[in-house]
């Protein structure tokens, strides 16, 4: 059961996020806002902490390529960054205690670092006229907020239907 349901919530949360992020960008006073989510990112991180990273890998890598494909953004960039955050979040949480508290702080982190990635990739491959200043502004700073409000809201049903499942 808990072969099916696993990818079945990563799928779930993938439309999700292409649903919230079809919204965007939202304009206020006069700027534009990118408040995206990345509700899979932050599942697959809960997967590897609270259930098995090993599985959390595997559908990082999946997830990564569909994203890759599906968004058309740069390609590879979120397949690398899913492994890559990962395995971070495994090794951190070998040394730190499975805390709530701590958790949300690394997710908020983890959002932000990701969000950093797509700023740089930008910078280096288009030459993006966007100071620092700006992308924390009006990309990563609203990301990470609204990931926030979305793991308050999402996260304590998923974690509840995983403990379920590995029952």
């Amino acid at each position: 059961m808990q072969f099916v349901i696993i990818p079945l919530i990563a799928l779930l949360l993938f439309y999700l996020d292409t649903l919230i992020n079809t919204m965007m960008p939202v304009m206020l006073f006069g700027h534009n806002f990118y408040f995206t989510s990345h509700l899979v990112l932050l599942y697959l991180l809960m997967l590897t902490v609270y259930k098995n990273p090993t599985v959390a890998l595997i559908l990082g890598a999946f997830f990564g390529l569909l994203s890759d494909v599906y968004l058309g953004t740069i390609y590879g960039l979120y397949t690398f960054s899913y492994i890559v955050f990962i395995i971070m979040m495994n090794q951190l949480f070998k040394v730190f205690y499975k805390d709530i508290a701590v958790m949300i702080g690394l997710l908020f982190i983890f959002v932000l670092l990701f969000e950093s990635v797509f700023y740089v990739m930008a910078i280096i491959l288009s030459g993006t006229t966007m100071n620092v200043f700006e992308f924390l502004i009006r990309h990563g700073l609203p990301s990470s907020l609204i990931n926030l409000l979305l793991i308050v809201l999402i996260f304590p049903l998923v974690l509840k239907t995983l403990e379920r499942t590995y029952k």
